[in-house]
């Protein structure tokens, strides 16, 4: 039980909007419905297990492919320090995944919507991304090495996922468009955030990502920027039309990020120092927040 306890916290490592908790889900579902009823609460149920499920199988099978980085930099884990659990995960991390498209490919027909194909597309590029047992013995190269194939797997899978867990709630309308497109640039904002954080054990591992090739103040200038596009894309004249008036509160964490992240950063021309712990802090809280209001907008 141990070890399985062990697994499953693999399994929600990092964190994020998706898992533990899934914010993602449900406000996906909330801002997806402009009038909303109890029949509709099987779905949220099944969007939310498709995005734990999901979510656990790419950071596990992540893990299970970075176990020579983790060990080289003394990462305590249950994989790192119990060999015989290794091929356990492995396993578990393709039930996972295959569990995830086979749910998925039963909604797909419950609701004559090809939501399968976008998911599938989500799934090979996150299996690809993290993969180093397999097509990186054949072909050399693993996505996630590079800041190429990070930028193309992320660019890829967050609008498809984002796609897939709106067309379980609804059909695409023009609201859904505008959802995914904000989430794209949303996503590569956390990916860049995630390099900074990540400088250190890549450089160590040789690896050519966004935190090694570039400089810090560039990765959190960068991050602040998407994320103002995120926000924008919501909180415009155009697009704010297609959300009810409630979308308004989405400037309570856009100035949260903008006074305690952006204009800290900006007024110190994006150079990093130890004393701006507080203001990485403020950009995570601001990307919870951010996701919590969207759904909350519902209900104002």
């Amino acid at each position: 039980m141990k070890n399985l306890a062990e697994l499953l916290r693999l399994c929600n490592n990092p964190t994020s909007i998706i898992s533990p908790f899934p914010f993602f889900a449900i406000a996906i579902f909330l801002i997806s419905h402009k009038n909303l009823s109890y029949s509709e609460i099987p779905f949220l149920i099944i969007g939310i297990v498709v995005t734990l499920l999901s979510n656990s199988a790419s950071n596990l099978w992540n893990h299970c492919n970075d176990l020579k980085e983790d060990i080289a930099q003394g990462k305590k884990t249950i994989l790192t320090q119990d060999p015989s659990m290794q091929k356990i995960a492995i396993i578990f991390a393709i039930l996972l995944y295959i569990i995830s498209l086979i749910l998925v490919y039963k909604i797909s027909l419950e609701v004559e919507k090809p939501i399968y194909i976008y998911f599938l597309i989500w799934a090979i590029a996150t299996w690809c991304y993290s993969d180093n047992i397999i097509i990186k013995k054949v072909t050399g190269f693993r996505l996630k090495e590079h800041y190429i194939g990070e930028l193309v797997t992320y660019g890829v899978a967050w609008p498809m996922y984002t796609l897939s867990i709106w067309l379980i709630y609804s059909d695409i309308t023009i609201t859904g468009e505008i959802i995914i497109l904000a989430f794209f640039f949303f996503s590569i904002s956390l990916l860049l955030l995630k390099d900074l954080k990540d400088i250190s054990g890549d450089r160590k591992a040789g690896l050519m990502t966004f935190g090694v090739v570039f400089s810090p103040s560039k990765l959190i200038r960068f991050s602040c920027y998407l994320m103002v596009v995120y926000f924008f894309i919501i909180l415009n004249p155009i697009t704010m039309k297609y959300f009810n008036n409630g979308i308004l509160i989405m400037i309570v964490p856009l100035a949260y990020f903008s006074k305690n992240t952006f204009v800290h950063m900006y007024q110190k021309n994006w150079i990093l120092d130890i004393g701006d712990l507080k203001a990485l802090k403020s950009l995570g809280i601001s990307v919870y927040a951010s996701v919590i209001f969207l759904g909350l907008s519902v209900f104002f």
